[in-house]
């Protein structure tokens, strides 16, 4: 189902800094907060410094160079090589969900498409259970997040959490089983009902039939020759003897415009708004995706660098995932958020709707509104204060600097309190009464005689709680859930 359209007419022509619309810290916010999970006052200033497109150019490309997690040391463990199972395999997850929180806060794009492509091709760790496969399906999807899609494709079938949560392992000549095949078409290339049939599915099955060797949970799962399909299908009108990559070969080749319209769409929902454009913007990325041989980089660069991205259209469109609230405050806030404490971020997460390694289906978390209701809500400013009370226990002058770092005046409470609501939200609250609320919570217990007087500044003792005070009443503006 296609979503309304967007109010956003702008263009895909390279974004310049003119006068009439200035390369400002407005636009350096909205750009790091969709393509990573934002920055501290002092980068945000170097970013400004720089041309734009030099700048996104760069960006892109930095994400793209990081190094993958090393691998643990259970990366490739199977059943046997377990003392106790359960025990073992618990810690090796939690250590894992540990080193995918410090991937997202620092490795920027790198870690927002590794994120975006879990949540195209899905698979739970609560169906496969090995932490190994864990480890090895998310090295897949970091490995190849700014590559190549059809290699990703390509490498996805063939990889044990996919197989085991999708049926690929079930899936051999005497039986075929349908379920991968479908979901190829329907989820991972083509979208739902898009230039495909039954009989696409049926024949698709059973090229992929074969990856059925295995001996133990967690152990390499394998091609076999013997429990592979070595017939002619008869695949979108055309008959060949399929096998797993010559399918996909064979998809991409007959079907590209469907694919680089389904890619680009997704894309766009995910980083611009869950509105599309008018088709020619989304017909414009789908022609860069094919001419780039279905690089990735080629389509974020064209769409990241445009006038059209920073529209103000484009602005406090998209609400936050569960991740986004959390790392991106840390981020904002300077915070070097302590280790022990990063499981209790992604409990957090879990119970606000976004499991790492465990999304509601295979068609992944739908996003925007389905995040937010009654209970996610509460959760989300528990989870955000959780945030700011850790913090507080380490170092209570670290909120002192969020006012020092983020307002140029000492002294007036109403300049203070606005520059850090504008620090932490995507766009201007709409009346001055906004605004107004927000100077009276900053301004706390302290006597009103002293702010008049000038007496007050942000070097008194009360500072640190009194941002304190105000953050709590951002985290509950509906405006901090967008980005």
């Amino acid at each position: 189902m296609e979503t309304l359209n967007s109010c956003n007419t702008a263009s895909l022509v390279l974004y310049t800094d003119i006068a009439t619309n200035p390369w400002d810290i407005g636009k350096v916010r909205h750009l790091l907060r969709r393509l990573g999970y934002g920055l501290d006052q002092a980068q945000e200033a170097i970013a400004l410094t720089q041309v734009p497109d030099v700048f996104i150019e760069n960006y892109i490309n930095t994400a793209a160079n990081y190094a993958v997690s090393p691998a643990p040391s259970w990366a490739f463990w199977s059943a046997s090589d377990y003392t106790n199972l359960n025990t073992e395999r618990t810690a090796q997850i939690q250590q894992w969900y540990a080193q995918v929180f410090n991937d997202t806060i620092n490795l920027d794009f790198r870690a927002r498409m590794t994120l975006f492509w879990h949540n195209h091709f899905v698979t739970r760790i609560d169906d496969y259970q090995a932490p190994s496969w864990m480890y090895q399906y998310y090295n897949l999807l970091q490995t190849h997040a700014l590559g190549n899609f059809k290699t990703l494709t390509k490498e996805m079938g063939k990889n044990e959490s996919m197989l085991v949560f999708l049926n690929g392992v079930l899936n051999n000549r005497f039986n075929p089983n349908e379920n991968y095949a479908r979901e190829l078409l329907e989820l991972f290339t083509l979208g739902e009902n898009n230039n495909y049939t039954q009989t696409d599915v049926v024949e698709a099955s059973r090229a992929l039939t074969g990856y059925n060797n295995f001996t133990e949970l967690g152990a390499p799962i394998v091609f076999q020759q013997a429990t592979f399909d070595d017939t002619p299908k008869t695949i979108f009108g055309a008959t060949a003897n399929y096998n797993h990559d010559s399918l996909i070969d064979h998809l991409f080749a007959v079907r590209a415009n469907e694919i680089s319209d389904f890619i680009v769409k997704k894309i766009y929902r995910a980083f611009v708004s869950p509105e599309l454009p008018t088709q020619n913007i989304i017909d414009q990325l789908a022609l860069t995706f094919r001419n780039a041989n279905w690089e990735i980089q080629p389509v974020v660069k064209q769409l990241f660098k445009s006038e059209h991205f920073f529209d103000p259209e484009a602005r406090a469109t998209v609400i936050k995932d569960p991740l986004d609230c959390l790392v991106i405050f840390i981020k904002e806030a300077n915070f070097n958020f302590p280790q022990i404490s990063l499981n209790t971020l992604f409990y957090f997460t879990s119970i606000l709707g976004q499991r790492y390694f465990n999304p509601v289906d295979v068609a992944g978390w739908q996003g925007d509104r389905d995040w937010i209701n009654s209970s996610t809500i509460t959760g989300r400013w528990q989870a955000q204060e959780y945030i700011m009370w850790t913090m507080w226990n380490i170092d209570q002058e670290l909120f002192r600097n969020i006012a020092l770092d983020n307002s140029a005046s000492l002294n007036d409470p109403a300049v203070i309190a606005k520059d850090i609501v504008d620090r932490l939200v995507p766009q201007s609250l709409y009346t001055a009464s906004d605004y107004a609320l927000a100077t009276t919570v900053f301004k706390g217990d302290v006597p009103e005689n002293y702010y008049t007087t000038m007496q007050w500044n942000l070097n008194w003792g009360s500072v640190p709680f009194q941002v304190i005070l105000l953050l709590q009443h951002i985290f509950r503006m509906p405006e901090f859930q967008l980005k």
